[in-house]
């Protein structure tokens, strides 16, 4: 239940953003959000097992990076 209310929360972020202008406009909000909760849960998993943050840092970075469209240079973080 908490991953469907999270899902919902993220997508209504991504709409704002796009609203606002400050993401590009052909963002399917509701996938990426669910792509964003979805690799946060696989960063984590990660991270728990390896003790490292790096793939965490990763996904957050390439999501990021493709909120802000062509010419994003990374490390968003």
């Amino acid at each position: 239940m908490f991953q469907v209310a999270a899902v919902f929360q993220v997508a209504a972020g991504i709409e704002a953003m796009r609203a606002a202008g400050e993401i590009r406009a052909g963002v399917d909000a509701p996938r990426t959000a669910s792509a964003f909760i979805a690799g946060i849960q696989g960063g984590v998993q990660v991270l728990r097992s390896t003790g490292s943050v790096e793939d965490l840092e990763a996904v957050l970075d390439t999501l990021i990076d493709y909120l802000r469209g062509p010419g994003s240079t990374g490390a968003a973080c």
